[in-house]
């Protein structure tokens, strides 16, 4: 997905890289693909859960033990909780959503914060946020008002960490490919809801295509949005090129005209 992508893009780019996810085996195949574009000196790896301070703060004090401090951070970590038969989600399920993307992205800025703060040294940090925190829509509540909690969450941490450290998002329109917040039952699910045709039988990448495809369809580039699209945004607000930059959520949706800036 959108992480792995931001990992190898930096590790192209000679950057040491640490990547953290709570699945760990994933974590540890992301980081050996990144390895293969630099070197295995240069990345790192830990499973690490968004919804706990102590993880948060163990993976911190992991990057500094591997690499001797901190620069960047990047969440791209979510959750989008899946309604039940009847369309409505539990109390539990509303509260999990906004504990991973809202809170864990605090939490992560908290725990981040003192090393940035001891360093006194210029860094960045970049959250993904949605092109639905601000287009609402029926069956969504949850992923939708997390999202916007998010878009000023980066505004108040842009204030609370400056002036040492930049923060900024990214708001994707909806990323298909390579995501894991797409396992085929929703990809099936999106597809019955916006009545495009499939075939049962038909493998899951078929299927992302297809669902792919619409989305792109509602824009004005009528291009899928890919992983590659949202880490380039992420990698350029990381840089020297945009130290200017901060406190501001960066589209990244191909033109989706109800996402317009009002």
């Amino acid at each position: 997905g959108i992480g792995r992508e931001v990992a190898l893009q930096l590790a192209k780019r000679g950057a040491h890289v640490v990547v953290a996810d709570y699945d760990g085996a994933g974590a540890e195949g992301s980081a050996k693909e990144a390895a293969a574009l630099s070197s295995a000196a240069h990345v790192a790896h830990t499973r690490t859960d968004l919804s706990k301070a102590e993880s948060l703060a163990n993976a911190v004090n992991f990057t500094i033990a591997q690499f001797g401090g901190v620069d960047c951070v990047v969440n791209t970590a979510a959750i989008y909780p899946v309604p039940g038969a009847g369309g409505e989600l539990s109390e539990a399920q509303w509260a999990n959503t906004f504990l991973l993307n809202v809170t864990g992205n605090y939490l992560l800025a908290r725990e981040a914060e003192w090393v940035f703060r001891d360093q006194n040294l210029s860094g960045a940090m970049v959250l993904t946020g949605s092109a639905n925190a601000i287009v609402p829509k029926k069956g969504s509540e949850a992923y939708d008002t997390s999202k916007a909690a998010l878009n000023h969450l980066v505004r108040e941490l842009s204030i609370r960490l400056s002036p040492v450290v930049r923060v900024n998002g990214i708001a994707p329109a909806t990323v298909v490919a390579g995501s894991t917040m797409f396992p085929r039952d929703r990809v099936m699910q999106s597809l019955d809801k916006y009545n495009i045709a499939y075939s049962a039988d038909e493998d899951t990448e078929s299927l992302r295509s297809k669902l792919a495809d619409f989305y792109a369809q509602r824009t004005l580039t009528k291009r899928p949005i890919l992983p590659q699209d949202c880490a380039n945004a992420i990698v350029w607000l990381l840089s020297e090129q945009s130290t200017k930059t901060t406190g501001h959520i960066i589209p990244v949706d191909g033109g989706l005209s109800e996402a317009f800036l009002r």
